[in-house]
């Protein structure tokens, strides 16, 4: 089979569903989130793990937590939309209400009104493998709790340090009750625990195992966390013209719209550059609000196209 440019390269894994933190409930006809200490999965998972499980024996495709782990500080509208996504020093902004003109502006959350009233939150995206689970592909759960995704990220780098990777080595993700202090107050909140299934030899006889090649995730939805907001959110994109007196600036716009909207990782960005382009790029660059010296129309007008015929036929 011959390879096609932009194409045949790429290996996709399907998102095979959603893994929910709480249930919907509905108070003087409006819905909001009521957490639970039990994983909310689809059909084929509970069969599995049953009604409401504690714990999933998971496993993660690659040895990357930037293409699984997705982290990023996420405003959402009061129709649930998502609006803004920042990384605490920069963000990607809607200027409107139905999210389509977007803008690059400041992210700081100390100074950031959305952030100080609730509405922006730290968000994580976790994709992962139930490898017991029939299907090919991966499943989703999505947290705002600080206490969460320290934990998850604590233990990703204790496990790197072990066991020298992270792809297919078997481990158990738990909600377990947890107390803390918000504002003050005492309470037992549900949060996210990830510790190897096995014992250390065994987990180590996994970690030598070679990794194969890297898949490609779908990139996370767009939708709030169970426990930030219940609800579907959507966006479309509308590209801009291309501006004939200033050709390389809406070439470099469209191009990081492109990026945000499908949540393109850092290694994808950078393999793609250094094979087609001889450039040595990553996800940083494209937070610039002008197009780097390295990039000319060229690269980004190639990148541009590769991205639309990909997604034409995916």
């Amino acid at each position: 089979m011959s390879p096609i440019k932009g194409i045949s390269e790429v290996i996709r894994l399907p998102r095979l569903g959603k893994i929910r933190l709480g249930i919907k409930k509905e108070l003087d006809g409006m819905a909001y989130p009521e957490p639970t200490d039990y994983f909310v999965c689809p059909d084929e998972v509970k069969k599995l793990y049953r009604e409401k499980p504690q714990k999933l024996h998971i496993m993660f495709p690659t040895n990357n937590p930037d293409q699984w782990a997705s982290q990023y500080l996420r405003c959402y509208s009061e129709s649930r939309r998502l609006i803004c996504r920042g990384n605490g020093k920069t963000a990607i902004a809607s200027s409107n209400f139905g999210g389509t003109n977007l803008k690059e502006i400041q992210c700081n959350p100390v100074s950031c009104n959305s952030y100080q009233q609730g509405s922006c939150r730290r968000v994580m995206n976790l994709q992962f493998i139930l490898p017991e689970c029939p299907g090919f592909g991966v499943y989703q759960l999505d947290t705002s709790s600080y206490h969460s995704m320290v934990n998850i990220n604590s233990s990703l780098e204790l496990a790197r340090h072990i066991f020298g990777r992270l792809y297919l080595i078997p481990f158990s993700l738990l909600l377990v009750g947890k107390e803390v202090h918000p504002e003050g107050q005492t309470k037992v909140a549900q949060v996210l625990s990830l510790v190897p299934t096995l014992s250390m030899e065994e987990t180590l006889k996994y970690a030598q195992m070679p990794p194969e090649q890297a898949l490609v995730l779908p990139p996370p939805d767009n939708e709030a966390p169970d426990d930030f907001s219940p609800e579907e959110l959507t966006r479309k994109e509308v590209p801009s013209r291309h501006d004939q007196e200033n050709a390389l600036v809406e070439l470099w716009d469209r191009a990081k719209r492109k990026v945000w909207h499908f949540e393109m990782q850092d290694y994808q960005i950078a393999h793609y550059f250094r094979k087609y382009w001889h450039l040595e790029v990553s996800l940083k660059d494209f937070e610039a609000c002008l197009p780097p010296e390295k990039f000319t129309a060229d690269h980004l007008e190639g990148f541009l196209k590769d991205i639309e015929q990909h997604t034409r036929f995916s």
